[in-house]
């Protein structure tokens, strides 16, 4: 018999009514059927395995219903669990609108402030930014998450995000702070040994390069106008990885510039143009734009990244195009109103 989902609820409403109004077991649910098994819900809920076993079987026994049938490739919904899945977003969602709604209207200076940046941004140089607003706001709690994933900010995931993106979300609020360029980078070895390659006086011998597995082409565009003999000498789908194999002269690496410049055991190869890359963003949700500590922090990084823009742009030269490319921008004037177009 096939039920609708008002008659799954009705159907199963004596077994788990309580379940309805409890958020805690809510969320295990919901967990473990994103994640697909419990191993990925522990991940995400910050427990272990065992507590999300338990806490499913003790809410399973509870209610005198299955939620999920136990299958060789992981967990799947039952009827049930699609109903009490669907119930947990739609809690989950009212939670979340509920929070950004008081958060818009915390007017303190002060308290916890979430920060999602990448970790190849996430240097020295912000380290520095981070002492000094520290300095200037003591009563701000500043809570680092330096990862690669795209935290949700409509889920209150942070509460300002600095991304590097061609497009950033429509519907978040905030402004580039930055544009980068990228080039080739290598140990200095590496330039000793491959310098026929590279000066043209040794057609033959190819010259070896460190490839990530995003790139479709064999040979980068910007690697191949410049030396037509190049070998993959790697291959990863980690910057970090391919940074330690570039120091160890396995191959040029293509890098940001902020990340090859600022890395004592790597140097430019000169041969190569820097070439256009993904600026840098500042984020937020709209709602929390007016909250002082969030509007303060957007333009005090805002400006910070601004003003050390050669650092991620690189010196003016011809680009890869052979247009002659600036760092100069329009200066920051404090405020963060652009939209994130």
């Amino acid at each position: 018999m096939l039920y609708t989902r008002a008659g799954l609820v009705h159907k199963y409403a004596h077994s788990y009514g309580h379940l309805m109004t409890d958020w805690d077991s809510l969320r295990y649910i919901l967990a473990v059927a994103r994640e697909g098994g419990l191993s990925g819900a522990a991940r995400v809920l910050g427990v272990n395995h065992a507590t999300v076993s338990r806490q499913l079987s003790r809410v399973e026994d509870a209610s005198g219903v299955r939620f999920f049938t136990r299958l060789a490739s992981g967990l799947q919904a039952t009827e049930a669990g699609k109903v009490a899945i669907a119930h947990a977003e739609e809690v989950e969602a009212r939670m979340v609108a509920l929070d950004i709604a008081l958060a818009a209207r915390d007017e303190t200076e002060e308290g916890e402030l979430r920060i999602t940046i990448p970790p190849l941004v996430a240097e020295d140089h912000f380290a520095q930014d981070l002492k000094e607003f520290k300095r200037l706001h003591p009563g701000i709690d500043i809570q680092i998450r330096g990862s690669t994933d795209i935290l949700n900010l409509h889920k209150r995931e942070a509460d300002i995000a600095i991304r590097v993106s061609g497009s950033p979300e429509e519907s978040l609020w905030g402004r580039m702070m930055v544009q980068q360029r990228a080039g080739w980078f290598a140990s200095p070895d590496f330039i000793e040994e491959y310098a026929d390659v590279l000066d043209g006086k040794d057609m033959d011998r190819p010259l070896p390069y460190i490839g990530f597995t995003a790139w479709d082409n064999v040979c980068p565009p910007t690697l191949f106008a410049n030396m037509p003999s190049c070998k993959i000498a790697l291959k990863t789908d980690d910057m970090i990885s391919a940074i330690s194999a570039a120091h160890l002269g396995i191959g040029a690496v293509r890098c940001t510039h902020l990340v090859g410049s600022g890395d004592a055991k790597l140097v430019r190869v000169p041969q190569f143009a820097l070439d256009d890359h993904f600026p840098i963003w500042i984020l937020t949700h709209p709602d929390l734009r007016h909250v002082p500590r969030v509007t303060e922090f957007m333009r005090f990084i805002a400006a910070r990244f601004s003003a050390r823009r050669e650092i991620y742009f690189g010196p003016d030269e011809l680009s890869a195009g052979g247009i002659m490319a600036s760092a100069e921008q329009a200066p920051f004037d404090g405020d963060v109103t652009e939209p994130a177009e």
